[in-house]
């Protein structure tokens, strides 16, 4: 497994070059989540430092705002290893470029079998996203009947929720008050949990509450070709950590050391559908008819 873990800053890519093998480049130009990254500046600073590259285009498109993807792949495709794209529009865009085989290509939660993975890996696309909401047995049960390559995240916040429309400036247009939209937590009156999240130009986005962690499943996991790691939210220093804790967890180190490391820095972890189907539940359909008539 190679580990591709997402980059917003400068900073953030600087402080954790030493530990990156392939870099998730997030930038306002093209990705749904994204802070000030230089992306030009990354990119030669990668190139520099031997890290990998794969430019984030994850954002949903437009019919209006397709012609910049075009662009974005026609200016980078041959100074790049590989596009992450979430937009079925821009992986055709790739094919009539000739770059379909620079495509990590992940509809999210859509690939659930290995009949959808079959079908769009005829695409001829370098890697496919597989569910996070199927378990991981399914994941490999998938792996090994379609011995291509794979992508899935193993580490951070998962993301839950993404709406074009810009529902804090909606919330704040109805009360009549600001409200923070960058970096915010959302709360549903019914549940106690509090989402992460924040709007910005392509929408709203949410994550789940928690950080998914996958580190004592790796050993189940040694045919995936990518494990993704999700910094959003994750201070420098600690997603050094965890950064180092995974690849000597992939290198064979002792797992429960390595566990017991992981267990110091007290993130709120959990699982995820790891070992948990998704069950959608059946309402009973209840009519009332009016027989007086």
């Amino acid at each position: 497994m190679r580990l591709i873990t997402s980059i917003y800053e400068k900073e953030q890519l600087e402080y954790l070059k030493d530990s990156l093998d392939l870099a998730l480049l997030e930038s306002k130009e093209a990705s749904l989540n994204y802070k000030n990254l230089d992306l030009d500046y990354a990119i030669r600073f990668c190139m520099d430092n031997h890290i990998g590259i794969a430019l984030s285009m994850d954002k949903i498109y437009q019919p209006k705002t397709i012609k910049e993807a075009e662009e974005f792949l026609k200016k980078y495709k041959d100074i790049v290893d590989y596009f992450y794209v979430t937009d079925l529009g821009v992986c055709n865009l790739a094919i009539k470029l000739g770059i379909e085989n620079k495509i990590i290509f992940d509809p999210k939660t859509m690939i659930t079998n290995s009949l959808d993975f079959s079908i769009y890996a005829s695409y001829g696309f370098h890697a496919l996203g597989i569910s996070s909401e199927i378990t991981l047995e399914d994941c490999n049960t998938i792996i090994h009947k379609c011995n291509k390559n794979s992508f899935y995240q193993v580490f951070g916040l998962r993301l839950m929720f993404y709406s074009k429309r810009h529902l804090i400036s909606l919330y704040s247009k109805k009360n009549n008050e600001e409200y923070p939209k960058e970096d915010v937590y959302f709360r549903e009156a019914t549940r106690s949990d509090y989402f992460p999240g924040f709007e910005n130009i392509n929408g709203t986005v949410m994550y789940r509450s928690y950080y998914i962690s996958l580190l004592k499943e790796l050993s189940q996991m040694k045919d995936f070709t990518y494990g993704y790691l999700e910094s959003y939210r994750v201070d420098n220093d600690t997603m050094k950590k965890v950064l180092d804790i995974y690849k000597n967890a992939i290198d064979g180190k002792n797992i429960d050391e390595l566990i017991s490391e992981f267990n110091s820095l007290n993130l709120n972890v959990e699982d995820g559908f790891t070992y948990k189907d998704s069950v959608y539940q059946k309402e009973e359909l209840k009519l009332w008819v009016n027989l007086n008539y």
